[in-house]
């Protein structure tokens, strides 16, 4: 169940910064960093569930990410750098 409210809280959160660098997009406000922010949503999530579908079932995957982290994998660092640019993005498009 909480898998479940995870994947809801974080498809919602990646909505509303799809739809808040679009309005950036629009109002002429951080082109650059918002078509970064868009480029980031629309790739991430493929990336990690491209090289998360062959994943141990035991395992979820947070876990998996986390391992594969830790063992220095190209896509998992792209992953963990992108929310993390989401993240501050989002932070910043608000205080503005």
């Amino acid at each position: 169940m909480m898998e479940v409210v995870f994947w809801i809280i974080l498809y919602l959160l990646l909505m509303i910064i799809f739809v808040r660098a679009i309005y950036s997009v629009i109002k002429k406000k951080q082109v650059p960093l918002a078509m970064i922010a868009i480029l980031i949503i629309i790739s991430v999530p493929m990336v990690s569930l491209m090289n998360s579908i062959d994943r141990p079932l035991e395992m979820s995957e947070f876990e998996f990410l986390a391992r594969e982290l830790k063992q220095g994998a190209l896509w998992a660092i792209f992953t963990i750098a992108g929310y993390l640019y989401l993240l501050v993005w989002l932070i910043l498009s608000l205080k503005k």
